[in-house]
């Protein structure tokens, strides 16, 4: 087994992973063509941790997504590729209309504001004075998948190693990441030196815990 940077031949088979793992996740009811278009932006994407697991066969076994400075990373995710995006999940709300109302009451607002914020940004320039003070770098995993089938065999542990050693290169000073509130989870990220800051609820109701990774004690 061996971890390397996903590349666009991985999307198909990280898709399907992704909606077996986390069928039950937000983003995941768009179904595999959204689901495809948001992998291909997220890791084309400056600043993206992008990884996949291979097997000796060089059949993907697991994927990690994050990003070593999430709200740029977004923000630029966003103005490249949001069209797209957006479009996808239009089309597919068009002929889901129970998924297209829970896009509206749990995100609608949100999404509405993000965007007119940024399509402003393009008709001007910051002018914002820098701040003085030193701030932490903190990136973020956002997704760690492996296959049920393989599970148990270090590849959950390779792909969050690989990135940490990625976002150490990135000068990334900390690494943050929410999981669903299963004990195994829990265990997992504690044994690989993750430290649990407590829980939180997203907007559509989902419970998870955080964790937070400090790189300068590692």
């Amino acid at each position: 087994m061996k971890v390397r940077p996903l590349v666009d031949d991985d999307v198909a088979a990280a898709v399907r992973l992704h909606l077996q793992v986390l069928n039950m996740e937000f983003l995941s009811r768009f179904g595999p063509s959204f689901m495809s278009t948001y992998y291909r932006a997220w890791r084309e994407t400056p600043g993206a941790l992008s990884l996949v697991a291979v097997d000796d066969n060089d059949v993907l076994v697991g994927v990690l997504l994050g990003a070593s400075a999430p709200a740029t990373h977004v923000r630029a995710m966003v103005r490249t590729h949001g069209v797209r995006l957006a479009t996808r999940l239009a089309l597919y709300a068009l002929t889901h209309p129970r998924i297209a109302r829970e896009l509206i009451v749990t995100r609608g607002r949100r999404y509405a504001r993000g965007l007119w914020r940024l399509l402003g940004a393009r008709l001007r320039r910051s002018t914002a004075t820098p701040s003085v003070q030193v701030e932490p770098v903190v990136g973020e995993i956002t997704h760690v998948l492996v296959d049920p089938h393989v599970q148990g065999q270090g590849i959950g542990r390779a792909l969050v190693t690989a990135a940490i050693d990625q976002a150490r290169v990135s000068g990334v000073d900390e690494l943050v990441l929410v999981t669903p509130p299963d004990m195994t989870a829990r265990h997992f990220y504690e044994r690989l030196g993750w430290q649990l800051e407590g829980d939180m609820r997203s907007r559509s109701g989902e419970e998870f815990l955080r964790f937070r990774y400090f790189l300068n004690e590692h």
